[in-house]
């Protein structure tokens, strides 16, 4: 009966008794949380005092910002405050006096920083496109942290100098991590599904941090059609709409395939027909009576299935003007 007694009483040593006193012993009696979890520069930040192991409601409780005292009284009631400028440090302190008198204090010192995230997706445009293109179900996307992290003097910390975590919801990217690491390239999912991409800037002492989130959401392709005037080239500042009228004997029209990962294949066809591959068409008239055409594009990329498409009525045939004032 004595072996077996020892025998539990060692078990339960290792299975890990002394560990988990030692956590309650360590447990801070006064705790500040504060949201957001990272404060940016002038940002409102809520600070709420908490306990496990004393009773707030019944104690007196002071939150002061700086030696200033902007909050007394009992419980743990949030308390808003203002954050400094870059790099500022705000100090935080609560002082819970306990109902036996016992006085607990904590502290905490906050470094507004900042961090932007820019998102530039790798997606099909014309060349004058004006802008950023959009995500394409699939495609490259480049992300790029722009940090702002500053000393408490306010001197700017470089970015080589910096940690860069990157993650794709909840997974870490340990590989696109570390010192200098502010580029990101990444896949963007499949149609329908979203990412969200995080990245936590730091020193490394991890005294000042910043985070920024993005939301990388795909979208479908698209297809538009443009007049591609002999002198002036494809005029992109105005996408045709569905039906157009050919007053001279021939017009060549560029289609322009929009959001796909990598480079579809083109095709057009005239009134169900199949006609020619590229991005130009040129549709000519002949005789002397009018009617109309239905021209059509497509453009679709195998390997990952997109597919967009577009049509173009011309009617052709029409009485052409002859001077500026239709004379």
């Amino acid at each position: 009966m004595k072996v077996g007694v020892g025998a539990v009483v060692v078990f339960f040593l290792l299975a890990g008794a002394l560990p988990a006193f030692a956590q309650v012993a360590g447990t801070d009696p006064l705790t500040l949380s504060i949201r957001p979890e990272f404060p940016q520069p002038y940002g409102v930040v809520t600070v709420t005092p908490g306990s496990t192991l004393i009773d707030l409601s019944s104690s007196q409780v002071r939150i002061s910002v700086n030696g200033t005292e902007v909050q007394k009284g009992s419980g743990s009631a949030p308390v808003q405050i203002q954050a400094g400028g870059p790099g500022v440090p705000t100090t935080i302190t609560a002082t819970a006096v306990a109902s036996d008198g016992q006085t607990y204090t904590k502290t905490l010192v906050i470094h507004p920083a900042d961090v932007a995230l820019v998102v530039e997706p790798v997606s099909t445009t014309h060349p004058f496109y004006r802008g950023a293109p959009l995500v394409a179900s699939e495609g490259l996307v480049r992300l790029i942290a722009l940090p702002d992290l500053r000393t408490a003097a306010g001197t700017p910390i470089p970015a080589s100098r910096l940690v860069y975590t990157w993650k794709n919801g909840d997974r870490l990217l340990e590989s696109d991590s570390g010192l200098g690491k502010s580029v990101l390239t990444a896949t963007a999912p499949v149609q329908f599904r979203d990412s969200t991409i995080t990245v936590t800037v730091s020193t490394p002492d991890s005294s000042i941090v910043a985070q920024a989130v993005a939301l990388i959401s795909p979208v479908d392709p698209i297809a538009r059609i443009y007049q591609d005037d002999p002198l002036l080239g494809p005029l992109f500042n105005y996408a045709l709409p569905s039906s157009i009228s050919m007053t001279d004997t021939e017009d060549t029209f560029r289609a322009v395939p929009y959001y796909f990962s990598g480079t579809p294949s083109l095709s057009w066809s005239v009134n169900d027909v199949q006609s020619q591959a590229g991005q130009d068409i040129t549709v000519r008239s002949s005789g002397t009576g009018s009617g109309t055409a239905l021209v059509s594009f497509a453009a679709k990329q195998s390997d990952t299935n997109q597919l967009a498409n577009t049509s173009l009525t011309v009617q052709f045939g029409g009485k052409k003007s002859l001077g500026i004032f239709g004379l």
